[in-house]
């Protein structure tokens, strides 16, 4: 081989090398519904504790349009996070499909290159269905519930979606620790990570739900449940009811 054409290809293969990734299409499908109707989705489940049941029936029923629109809570709201103190990457061509009467799924549609991580936040800004009881995915294609809960003995942790205080949570964001934190203590399931960030208190601090995504080789939908508890109905006896 002559040295110039040897030399071409050195170069060649370098610029190749410094090429970014090709961009693919992703997309986030995010549910928000009571967790009385949650509870009646699950199937019969291997553990005592009623974990990891099968919900296949209830992904059908949204994935076909079929659950009542009164099904679908209002004011829950799925937020893409660009801070990258979250850990996320911030991808392009972002396009979000908010659920209607029509349309159960909130969807996110973007385009990123594969191995980043994205981040959002699932929040409401309404006085009801405030505390987060259930979450749900697809694994391994098979639609189910996830273990979820606060540290177990000795501050240990088997939830595959770890419960901790929402000012716990923000003081990570400000000291850089966030994403250490969720891959330490989230158990990812089809590269979502999941935590629920608790309020002070459910009646006017409502939970959050993180969601990091990390995104694989191909093009792919991601797909959750959330089930949330209503506190309405209270009374302050201060202020009457409200």
């Amino acid at each position: 081989m002559k040295s110039r054409t040897l030399v071409g290809g050195i170069f060649a293969l370098l610029w190749l090398m410094a090429l970014p990734a090709w961009a693919a299409e992703y997309r986030l499908q995010v549910a928000n519904i009571d967790d009385r109707l949650f509870s009646s989705y699950e199937g019969n489940g291997t553990s005592w504790w009623r974990q990891n049941e099968p919900m296949g029936r209830m992904e059908a029923r949204l994935d076909q349009q079929k659950l009542s629109p009164a099904a679908i809570l209002p004011g829950h709201h799925v937020e893409l996070l660009e801070d990258p103190a979250y850990g996320g990457i911030a991808p392009t061509r972002v396009s979000l499909l908010p659920a209607t009467r029509h349309q159960d799924w909130t969807t996110y549609v973007f385009d990123a290159n594969p191995g980043d991580t994205v981040a959002f936040v699932v929040r409401t800004d309404v006085y009801g269905w405030q505390e987060v009881m259930d979450v749900a995915a697809n694994p391994d294609g098979s639609f189910r519930r996830l273990s979820i809960g606060g540290p177990g003995i000795f501050g240990s942790s088997s939830r595959e979606v770890p419960q901790v205080s929402q000012d716990f949570l923000a003081n990570a964001v400000d000291r850089g620790t966030f994403p250490q934190w969720v891959a330490q203590h989230a158990k990812a399931v089809d590269g979502m990570s999941f935590v629920v960030g608790q309020g002070d208190n459910p009646y006017n601090d409502p939970d959050r739900v993180y969601i990091v995504l990390k995104l694989p080789p191909q093009p792919h939908t991601f797909q959750t449940v959330i089930g949330w508890q209503d506190h309405g109905n209270r009374i302050n006896p201060r202020a009457g009811r409200f």
